[in-house]
């Protein structure tokens, strides 16, 4: 509250009849009644640097019963740095640490002095503006502030917008980020586990081995496990796969064999037709000769030559058959070996998709992870930030400038102008015990 030496009277005018007696007497009291009435609004505020003020010098002429305003005196007056103030014919006087009410009375007493005046005129000092404070540290709007007399340490921290905030919507946001990279990862990291099974089953395929070999890491995964399931499956594909083909082998074998035995019988027939075609051929010539003869005749003959002829077709036929077991023979075995090569060509070209597929996959979760990081370190920056809204705060005022120590007071504590308010995190310790630090980025949850 601002403090005055109220005086209402027009300046420079007479008094009516009325006010005369009451002018009259509060002139001759002087400044007996104005010192009362500033005592009383600012009996807690003396008088700092930086204090603007407001000087009033008026002068009761008992003669003429007239008010005479001191105008060339009367104005703001700033308080400099060293405590003092100018006033004219005064000159320079000490206001420092004075109570308006005696800058009042020293102004008349002074002005007595130089003029020489039976009756000091009356000086009416107000506040017009207090100093200055400052708000500094762990405040949402550190400013300075203008003092009033009676300003607590709390009622300043609640001019400067109240303790800092730091909590916000950041963290759970990075919170929810973290979860959705993690759960990536997880899942990224199965799908590594289902390539790697896969890449074993397609090398046991690729090799012709009898059993898959699977990595460390997917043999050690415990009965019920997903892992485990994986390895389970990829076993009954490379089974079901090695009978496919070995069942497909089986009956290419088999459908050789019959060939073999067919070209075989073929060939006993060709050899007992040779047999017989010789012996026709023999007795034919044998024939011929007694119809030169003319001891048989040539019907006997012809018949046979007919006979000899129907045995050659006959063989003919036997070697067509024979042939023709012989490239069906071949063209089993050649399907034979396509079944093993076709079964190593797929297994290679799913191997090369596999592999390539295994290395996105890595690139992929690699990538996850930084972003996991990233967001972990976020989110680590937001639970620190946000937990020193947790810690008490602490209050240290530095009053007197220059290289004055800081002193820590309560949150009651009265200020005076010009101090600096300090508001401090007490980070001696968290809540567990530990010391706050800051967050290393390159750490992830």
């Amino acid at each position: 509250m601002l403090s005055t030496s109220v005086f209402s009277p027009r300046f420079g005018r007479k008094p009516s009849g009325a006010l005369v007696p009451w002018v009259l007497a509060l002139a001759l009291s002087g400044a007996g009644l104005l010192d009362t009435a500033s005592a009383a609004a600012d009996t807690a505020y003396h008088i700092r640097p930086q204090t603007r003020i407001k000087v009033a010098i008026v002068e009761w002429i008992a003669a003429t019963g007239e008010y005479k305003e001191w105008t060339a005196l009367n104005g703001e007056y700033v308080v400099s740095q060293s405590g003092m103030i100018s006033i004219p014919m005064i000159g320079e006087m000490q206001v420092n640490d004075k109570t308006t009410s005696i800058v009042s009375a020293d102004i008349g007493d002074k002005l007595k002095q130089i003029t020489g005046l039976a009756v000091a005129p009356t000086a009416s000092v107000e506040v017009v503006k207090y100093p200055m404070i400052y708000v500094s540290g762990a405040v949402e709007k550190p400013s300075e502030l203008e003092f009033r007399p009676g300003l607590t340490v709390k009622q300043a921290i609640a001019m400067a917008g109240g303790s800092q905030r730091h909590s916000s919507q950041t963290g759970d946001y990075s919170e929810a980020q973290q979860i959705s990279y993690a759960g990536e990862i997880n899942r990224m990291e199965l799908q590594l586990k289902q390539l790697s099974a896969r890449r074993a089953r397609l090398m046991a395929e690729l090799n012709d081995q009898p059993t898959i070999t699977f990595p460390p890491e997917i043999k050690a995964a415990p009965d019920g496990s997903v892992i485990k399931q994986i390895m389970i499956s990829e076993i009954d594909l490379f089974n079901a796969r090695a009978d496919a083909l070995r069942q497909q082998l089986v009956s290419a074998g088999d459908l050789e064999t019959l060939l073999h035995n067919e070209i075989n019988i073929l060939d006993e027939k060709m050899s007992s037709q040779d047999e017989q075609v010789k012996i026709a051929q023999d007795e034919l010539s044998d024939i011929t000769k007694l119809v030169d003869t003319k001891i048989l005749t040539t019907s006997r003959k012809t018949s046979l030559e007919r006979i000899v002829a129907e045995m050659q077709a006959g063989k003919l036929d036997l070697v067509v058959a024979s042939m023709q077991a012989k490239q069906k023979l071949s063209e089993t075995e050649r399907d034979a070996l396509n079944l093993k090569g076709q079964r190593k060509t797929e297994a290679g070209q799913q191997l090369q998709t596999t592999e390539t597929d295994i290395e996105d996959t890595k690139l992929k979760r690699n990538t996850t992870l930084q972003l996991l990081q990233i967001a972990g370190a976020s989110l680590s920056r937001s639970q620190s930030i946000q937990s020193l809204d947790l810690q008490p705060r602490e209050y240290w005022i530095t009053r007197g400038g220059g290289d004055a120590a800081a002193t820590q007071v309560s949150e009651t504590t009265e200020l005076q102008p010009g101090d600096v308010l300090d508001v401090r995190y007490n980070i001696s310790g968290n809540l567990d015990g530990t010391v706050l630090s800051s967050v290393d980025p390159t750490q992830s949850q």
